[in-house]
């Protein structure tokens, strides 16, 4: 196992576990609203029922995503990542997109879901 492939490894597998673990309280509904943790779009703002709603969404999306990230972190440990510049660089910027896909996806469903009422 190289030093880059260390680094690289643990900070996704915790980055993994973290957002897993944020994601929970957002899933059981326990985060009301609040101006740091949830999901903070203007249509999560419109009513107590729609904050739940949308950061339930979210928080299912969050955690489902997690464990590719979770995943990419723990291969990384396994990659020889010192000798190969594009796959480190490729590994430091593909968590990102798991955490924007949960991001829009939730986006996305707050639109709509304001869009009903």
């Amino acid at each position: 196992m190289d030093t880059v492939g260390l680094v690289v490894g643990t900070s996704w597998t915790l980055a993994g576990l973290l957002t897993f673990a944020l994601s929970i309280p957002l899933v059981r509904g326990q985060v009301g609203r609040n101006p740091f943790y949830g999901a903070r779009f203007p249509e999560s703002f419109a009513s107590d029922e729609a904050w739940y709603a949308i950061n339930r969404f979210g928080g299912r999306r969050l955690a489902g995503w997690s464990i590719p990230l979770l995943v990419v972190g723990l291969v990384s440990f396994f990659l020889p990542l010192e000798k190969n510049t594009g796959l480190t660089l490729a590994l430091g910027f593909m968590p990102l997109v798991f955490l924007l896909i949960p991001m829009l996806q939730t986006w996305r469903f707050a639109r709509r879901y304001a869009a009903k009422d």
